[in-house]
């Protein structure tokens, strides 16, 4: 009787590849951040993104009533991604206490779940072990990928979803248990809700279900399965929409114009702007993306599937073509965002994957000959090792935690933390920030809600006044932009002068 191998246990594959991960991390330098807050690029989205958790904590676990803590929306009410994580996260805070791990961890282990599926989708369609991590590993190849992973944006937890829907959906079409396919759209559900753009990916399926039904003979069990596809698909959407119809809504309601919540087309720009769009995207983000070997790879894979077309499997094939068509709508019509917002590109993240499964299952349907995929299985590896380490590089460099024009106040509030804290400001209390660049980032740091002034120019008299009356207590100033200012004696009484800031007393 021939001996099952210990590594086709799914208890042992879950635990070597989770420890793989954990090592990997671990090289990339995620314990040298594991609780550093907010910092580097994009620290106004990340201060956003605690500022929601950190409300409801703070203010109402009404799930429906999300808020943060600039008043320029009524009452801070403002709705951007549906606020799973951030809801799950304030919850935690109420057992564990409000600290800068836990929404990131929450997302780490969400997307890292995501690898995983992706890892377990690519043995079910290839059958191999070393080809199945390799795919999931390649993402790991990626600097955007990797920094986003362990960071408090909502786009890393909506594409850990979306690899579970799609591991999911090919589970399905394995077993074919319905319960299979429902959990498949839960996932893409949860992936959607969160990022709408991620709803490209339930959609090619959607879309494939309804070539099969229209231009595919098939019998009744097939039609039936065809038409469930259909109707989960469709409640889906129902429900996404209804997420956006309730967003808009309340924005409108609550004066709320902090984040951008419609598409950015390409034809709205002009030509100048598309080459300055395509410029930043080529000549500064593209090594961020991925490391050029990386690239060089990724290409090779794309062409070999459109000269070997004819050795593709249909359904493989036929999906990523529509999730390559929807990735291109979906650049078209947010192009304008590539310019300063790397975390864009993740949500082709599940094409890439694609195309690498596609590609190495085409090379297995043209040859079984073993030294070609030894070749192939090296060449993968060197890449894979090599694009890890390169990526290990580059974020080091963006994990340096230097101040800069967005982090500033923040850092510096951080700093004086102590000091502030001796004042015993009521929580009701509140500030004027300035100069802040970011809505919510010295406010967060504060955990007080108020107003933020960007430009120091800006710091007037008249501006003070006019916050004044709107019920601020406190104007709190960095000190390098004093200067600049009019006489801050005018503006209320000074409490308090640290490293960096002066906090004046409005009342």
């Amino acid at each position: 009787m021939r001996k099952t191998s210990v590594f086709n246990k799914f208890w042992v594959q879950t635990m070597v590849f989770f420890l793989a991960l954990i090592v990997i991390f671990f090289f990339l330098g995620y314990d040298d951040v594991f609780f550093l807050g907010p910092h580097g690029i994009h620290f106004m989205r990340q201060t956003d993104s605690l500022s929601f958790a950190s409300q409801y904590f703070n203010k109402s676990f009404n799930f429906f009533e999300p808020r943060l803590y600039n008043l320029s929306n009524t009452d801070g009410k403002a709705a951007c991604e549906f606020p799973l994580t951030y809801y799950i996260t304030a919850m935690l805070y109420a057992v564990f206490g409000k600290n800068m791990l836990t929404l990131k961890l929450l997302n780490l282990v969400i997307l890292s779940s995501g690898v995983y599926a992706v890892f377990r989708m690519s043995y079910l369609l290839l059958r191999d072990y070393f080809y199945a991590a390799a795919v999931s590993l390649f993402l790991l190849n990626s600097t955007v990928f990797n920094y986003y992973a362990f960071n408090y944006l909502p786009d890393s937890p909506a594409l850990g979803f979306t690899f579970l829907g799609w591991y999911f959906f090919y589970k399905y079409q394995e077993e074919k248990k319905r319960n299979t396919l429902s959990l498949s759209f839960a996932f893409f559900l949860l992936g959607s809700l969160i990022k709408v753009t991620y709803l490209i990916n339930p959609l090619s399926i959607l879309a494939l279900a309804f070539y099969r039904l229209v231009f595919n003979r098939a019998d009744t069990e097939q039609r039936a399965l065809i038409i469930n596809i259909l109707r989960l698909g469709i409640g889906l959407i129902v429900i996404v929409l209804s997420w956006n119809i309730f967003m808009l809504y309340y924005n409108s309601l609550n004066d709320s114009i902090s984040f951008n919540t419609s598409a950015l087309p390409i034809w709205d720009l002009s030509i100048n702007q598309i080459n300055e769009v395509w410029d930043s995207m080529r000549n500064y983000w593209h090594t961020k993306y991925f490391a050029q070997s990386s690239f060089h790879l990724l290409f090779v894979i794309i062409f070999f599937q459109f000269v070997f077309v004819k050795k593709s499997n249909f359904t493989l094939s036929f999906l990523t073509l529509l999730l390559l068509l929807g990735s291109l709508s979906y650049f078209i019509l947010f192009y304008s965002q590539f310019r300063d917002h790397d975390y864009y590109f993740l949500a082709f993240m599940p094409l890439v994957v694609m195309f690498l499964i596609n590609g190495v299952n085409i090379l297995r349907n043209i040859t079984a000959n073993k030294y070609v995929h030894i070749a192939a299985k090296t060449v993968l590896s060197i890449v894979i090792i090599a694009g890890i380490n390169y990526s290990r590089m580059k974020l080091t460099d963006r994990n340096e935690i230097a101040s800069d024009m967005f982090t500033k106040i923040g850092f510096l509030i951080q700093e004086n933390e102590k000091g502030i804290e001796k004042l015993n400001l009521p929580l009701d209390a509140k500030f004027v920030v300035a100069p802040d660049l970011t809505p919510n980032g010295g406010l967060f740091f504060l955990n007080r809600m108020g107003w933020n002034i960007e430009k120091a120019e800006d710091i007037t008299f008249a501006k003070i006044k006019s916050f004044k009356d709107l019920g601020a207590d406190f104007l709190l100033i960095d000190d390098s932009s004093i200067s600049q200012t009019a006489d801050l004696e005018a503006f209320g009484k000074l409490i308090f002068k640290g490293k960096g800031i002066e906090i004046y007393s409005l009342n």
